[in-house]
Formats: C-alpha cells, sequence, structure tokens
C-alpha cells in the first residue's frame, strides 16, 4: 500500500501543503506529526497505525471525531485504483490527534482542532453493536455522495481479504444496495450459506435508507467471523466507477 501521498486542503497562502504533497513527518517547532490511518471509533476507542505502529486511544470527544470520519470531509491516502483512506496527524509527545480537511472551505479549520488523546481504557458500551452502527451511518453517507467503502484489515500494508464492500449501483434506472464479502462468511444467519468452493458471496435489496443502513448488519456478522475486534478495521473509499 502506498504510504507518501496524502491528500488535503490546507491554505497555500502561509505555506502549509495542498493535497497531493508527500504524508511525511512535519516539525513545527516542538511539534511532530505523523500520518496515522485510523479505524472508526467505536466505544470511544480508535486505532491508529503509523509507519512503525499501531496503538489503541482513547478519544476526549468520541462523538466529534466520529461525525467527521467516513465523511468524505477527512484528508486522504491514495491507494492504486483510485481508492483513499482517511489520514490524520498523529503527535505521540503530546498524544493529541489533528484532522485536517479534505477541501478547504470557510467552516474547515474546525477540523483542524486537535483531539486528546489517552491510553485506551474499556470501551463504552457494547463495542460491536457501537460498530454496526458506525457503519449504518457512513453507508448513508457514502451513498449520498456516490462511493463505496470497504472494510478491510488496517494497517499501511494490509491484505487486500478479508473485505467486506458497501456500495449502490445504479441497475436500468434504479438504484440497488450491495454488500460482498469475500471469504464467503459461513454460520452468520445474516448472510447466505454458498458451496464451499465459492470464494465470496453477495447480497442486494432495492436501494432504500432500511437497506442501506442494514450495511452495518451484514458488514459486522462478516468481520466477527475474520477472528478480529472492532478496531482492527479500516475502511476504504472510492467510487465503483473507477475499482476494476
Amino acid at each position: 500500500m502506498r504510504r507518501h501521498t496524502y491528500l488535503a486542503a490546507r491554505n497555500p497562502s502561509d505555506g502549509t501543503k495542498c493535497g497531493g504533497e508527500p504524508a511525511v513527518s512535519e516539525s513545527t517547532g516542538s511539534t511532530n506529526l505523523e500520518p496515522v490511518l485510523i479505524s472508526p471509533v467505536v466505544g470511544g476507542i480508535i486505532r491508529t497505525w503509523s509507519e512503525d505502529e499501531t496503538r489503541l486511544w482513547s478519544v476526549d470527544d468520541p462523538e466529534a471525531l466520529g461525525a467527521l470520519l467516513g465523511r468524505g470531509l477527512v484528508a486522504r491516502t491514495a491507494l492504486p485504483d483510485n481508492k483513499f483512506r482517511e489520514v490524520a496527524f498523529l503527535d505521540t509527545q503530546t498524544q493529541t490527534l489533528t484532522v485536517q480537511p479534505r477541501f478547504a472551505s470557510p467552516d474547515s479549520t474546525a477540523l483542524a482542532a486537535p483531539f486528546k488523546l489517552t491510553d485506551a481504557s474499556a470501551p463504552t458500551g457494547d463495542a460491536w453493536e457501537d460498530l454496526e452502527s458506525v457503519l449504518a451511518s457512513i453507508a448513508i453517507s457514502a451513498a449520498g455522495r456516490g462511493e463505496f467503502w470497504l472494510a478491510e484489515l488496517g494497517g499501511w500494508d494490509s491484505p487486500h481479504e478479508p473485505n467486506c464492500l458497501f456500495t449502490t449501483v445504479d441497475e436500468s434506472g434504479l438504484a440497488n444496495a450491495v454488500m460482498e464479502a469475500n471469504p464467503a462468511p459461513v454460520g452468520t444467519g445474516v448472510w447466505p450459506e454458498v458451496p464451499s468452493d465459492q470464494t465470496g458471496v453477495s447480497v442486494s435489496a432495492p436501494a432504500s435508507q432500511d437497506t442501506i443502513e442494514a450495511a452495518g448488519i451484514f458488514a459486522v456478522s462478516a468481520i466477527e467471523t475474520w477472528g478480529v475486534t472492532p478496531w482492527d478495521i479500516n475502511l476504504t473509499f472510492g467510487k465503483l466507477v473507477d475499482f476494476t
């Protein structure tokens, strides 16, 4: 996975970076910001992946951070095939996470306010239920801007499988909500059972708020079969027309 390109809108008049420049650590005085990938906010906790390590953190304002992630608002790192992952900037000395905007706008400076991080404590509530709700909300947002999301294992060099895809597809003028999982989940009670030699499985239904939000249920039931935690997941975004 590429580590060296990120897309973020910054003000060129103050000498800061604009989209497409190298995602290297930035030093400003005593501040050292390192680009990190981020898991969804689940139970008040996130996982970050830097080039050298991965860590779990509790976030001082998980609702505010969660309202930014997965909404097409946050700076992104470019992957092959016109896919992207969201990236933030971590200062391990001050334990703060800076979220920069993807696009410049009059109110985009609000994204730059750093979130305070502490060593992860016990999650609030049921983590899997929270992930289900988070992915449902992100599915609504992605469908509204014509993007898919792909739930994969996190990290800069993560494998392509397992994965779980959500998208909407226009077929004969009708929009369908589509979910795909690779490998095909077994024994979930949610996904249909398929022959053992079939590598993946997909389901679809006419797109509506209910069927789009059901992406959370399908994704979590697949992810639970991967033998991971909710914080091991990273989301990849893109447009289906570019994803071949």
